[in-house]
């Protein structure tokens, strides 16, 4: 496929074909030329450099979340909670599994604040008179404080022990000194079916209760804070700024008035196939695509 521009006599179409050669009729100008000089003038694509730089921004604002150390308390210093809460709590702040934690729990005192054994252990984990003084424990029956202190405990002995459970939870119920002494799990009764114990309520994957408690936190929890806790999310606020669209290039670039689309003459095609039409009606026919001629 070819085409060619005729031109009349009107000098206006000189100025409104910006410089393109005038040649006779039958000359072929190559479409990607006649776009060059006549479509795109250096004002367009002065406009159009400046969209491109333009381009819409996003701005981010990140609210980001407290750390696990940190626990908000009321004006009086308690907080409403869940003892699962607490653990949850108290596996992220001491490093210690969350099921191995209620597994203790569930062998030691049934989740029971009130528990108290016949050899003095008291609380959840069942905390014995000297763990409680050494651990800095306020309020032993205080299932936040208790659970802590526990998990900040059975840490020691996991890091003693090389992050051995049953030797940990071994040094947990009958001592260290023991575990050292017969070089694993001491051979007590009550011992041996403990880990046991431990063990299969792991695999069984126990849960501790979701049951609303108001407790006391103290320095065992981490960071305490007087106030309402924020949103526990990460939240993403997004500005756009408007730009303008771009312009129909082919159509607003042309510097000729009414007449000089109406008097420019485009040829498209050869022989029989040539078809004659105005400029004005040649740029309409650009807007069904891009003919790839010349």
């Amino acid at each position: 496929m070819s085409l060619r521009v005729e031109y009349g006599n009107n000098s206006q179409i000189q100025t409104a074909l910006n410089g393109v050669n005038s040649q006779p009729q039958t000359t072929v100008t190559p479409f990607k030329e006649v776009l060059e000089k006549v479509v795109y003038s250096p004002k367009v694509q002065e406009n159009e450099n400046k969209i491109e730089k333009n381009v819409p921004k996003v701005e981010k604002t990140h609210t980001t979340k407290p750390t696990s150390d940190t626990v908000y308390v009321g004006k009086d210093g308690t907080m409403t909670t869940t003892m699962d809460d607490i653990f949850k709590r108290a596996s992220k702040k001491y490093g210690v599994s969350y099921q191995y934690l209620v597994a203790v729990a569930k062998a030691e005192s049934d989740f029971n604040p009130k528990c108290v054994s016949s050899a003095g252990a008291k609380g959840v984990m069942q905390l014995m008179p000297y763990e409680v003084r050494d651990l800095g424990v306020d309020d032993v029956y205080d299932p936040e404080q208790n659970i802590m202190a526990s998990a900040k405990l059975l840490a020691a002995h996991l890091k003693k022990f090389d992050g051995d459970k049953t030797l940990a939870a071994a040094a947990y119920n009958a001592g260290s000194g023991a575990v050292k002494k017969y070089g694993g799990v001491p051979p007590y009764r009550e011992t041996q079916n403990y880990v046991k114990k431990i063990a299969a309520y792991m695999e069984q994957g126990v849960k501790a209760p979701t049951k609303k408690i108001r407790v006391t936190p103290n320095k065992l929890s981490g960071k305490i804070v007087k106030g309402e806790a924020p949103e526990h999310k990460e939240v993403t606020e997004e500005k756009k700024v408007d730009v303008p669209q771009k312009q129909d290039v082919q159509a607003s670039a042309v510097k000729a008035t009414e007449k000089d689309l109406e008097e420019v003459r485009v040829v498209i095609g050869s022989g029989e196939d040539a078809v004659t039409m105005t400029y004005g009606a040649y740029l309409k026919y650009l807007e069904l695509g891009d003919l790839g001629v010349g």
